[in-house]
């Protein structure tokens, strides 16, 4: 067994290879493992946080109001400082 593990070790050149993927491939199934059960643990299902990802439509609509409220601040700031609207 001695001699068939230090053959293995020296003679073998894709053994650090293989051995390096195993570890990738460990590490990767645990950080996933966990990812399952911190949204499992939170009560968060997945497709469910996947429906509420916000679209272009709703950043532009969200824009579009925030730009109608500061132009409607400004016309009030003119009215209170006694401004005449040109």
């Amino acid at each position: 067994m001695r001699n068939y593990t230090y053959r293995l070790v020296t003679e073998e050149m894709n053994l650090g290879n293989l051995i390096e993927n195993a570890v990738r491939t460990m590490a990767r199934e645990e950080s996933k493992e966990e990812d399952e059960d911190t949204t499992d643990s939170l009560g968060l299902d997945m497709e469910e946080l996947e429906s509420e990802v916000l679209s272009d439509g709703d950043f532009l609509e969200h824009y579009n109001q925030v730009e109608q409220e500061a132009d409607e601040d400004a016309a009030t700031i003119r009215e209170l400082l006694g401004e005449d609207e040109e």
